[in-house]
């Protein structure tokens, strides 16, 4: 009896032994079996790309290769490599092909192109030899009038005192419009927040998206004076009051853009696609700017559920945009 209790104990921990070593196998080929995805290029940048794959997009990080818009490149990958919680999700890759490059009708032969390289070579060495003998000239003919340059210093000096007077009375009116609008803004918020919602209500939601899209005026200041900052905070706010509206007053928005030319149903696209293109711009001139930029976006992501597929659904046939619209997307 006791043989066969050792008979059957052992052929469990041979099983169990033999089931560890399966599952071991699993794992271990799991980890180093290279999956393949291919898609269409949608955003190109020199460190990754974004491709628009069956059902959704991915990002590729870590390329070798330059890729335009419209390429179908092919990436191989380890599971383990692919982040599924970033919104597109990201891979990590471990060889890339690229499948096929667009046609887009411009393709020249490559002995062609060396042959205009060469002649405009030829082209901009004449030229730049001329534009010598015409410095050479200017040299030999400019006269010496031994005059003294002090009325240029003061004249100078004068126009740089000018200068630095113009720019603070600039920056001063600047500061007052969004003073004056931001109020507005502040004020309007306080009502819409309070419980007595009225016909006032309405209509200052009008007045804002006239003034965000359609030239109207604030105090009377329009929507390009204000600075970028500025701009950046009532679009944010915006996106707010548009909520509340809908929220409050369901229909309201359909109603107004029945009886006008107007329309006040997309909100929302306009008021992102807006804040983007802004952001973008105040990142390529003004890293300190950008980061307050970037830091407002990410509040809108988390307020009001912005996903990648709205912003690329905005973004249309614009896929230029995508690019830059991305860079402001993936650091928030």
């Amino acid at each position: 009896m006791d043989k066969f209790k050792n008979i059957i104990i052992i052929g469990l921990f041979i099983l169990f032994m033999g089931s560890l070593m399966v599952i071991y196998h699993l794992v271990t080929n799991k980890e180093t079996e290279l999956l393949t995805i291919k898609g269409e290029v949608i955003v190109a940048s020199d460190d990754y790309v974004i491709i628009e794959g069956i059902n959704e997009d991915y990002v590729i990080n870590n390329i070798k290769g330059k890729y335009k818009i419209g390429d179908i490149v092919e990436f191989k990958y380890l599971e383990t490599d692919i982040d599924t919680k970033a919104s597109p999700k990201t891979i990590k890759i471990k060889d890339e092909e690229l499948i096929k490059v667009k046609d887009n009708g411009l393709d020249t032969d490559k002995n062609d192109e060396e042959d205009k390289s060469q002649d405009t070579n030829n082209d901009f060495t004449s030229n730049s030899d001329n534009n010598s003998n015409v410095d050479n000239n200017t040299e030999d003919t400019e006269p010496n009038t031994g005059i003294s340059n002090n009325n240029e210093e003061n004249n100078s000096s004068t126009t740089d005192n000018n200068f630095t007077s113009s720019s603070n009375e600039a920056q001063n009116k600047e500061t007052d419009v969004d003073t004056e609008v931001l109020n507005y803004f502040n004020d309007y918020q306080a009502k819409i927040d309070s419980n007595n919602l009225g016909s006032s209500v309405k209509s200052g939601f009008v007045s804002i998206i006239d003034f965000l899209f359609y030239n109207g005026t604030i105090k009377g200041h329009t929507f390009s004076e204000l600075t970028a900052g500025a701009k950046l905070k009532v679009l944010a706010m915006a996106l707010y009051f548009d909520g509340k509206i809908e929220k409050y007053f369901p229909g309201y928005k359909e109603s107004i853009s029945s009886t006008t030319s107007k329309i006040y149903t997309n909100i929302k696209e306009k008021v992102v696609s807006t804040y983007l293109n802004i952001a973008s711009s105040v990142c390529a001139s003004n890293s300190e700017a950008c980061e307050s930029a970037r830091s407002g976006f990410a509040e809108l992501k988390k307020n009001f559920s912005l996903t990648w597929d709205l912003i690329k659904d905005i973004a249309g046939d614009g896929l230029s945009n995508l690019k830059n619209w991305y860079e402001i997307w993936r650091t928030t």
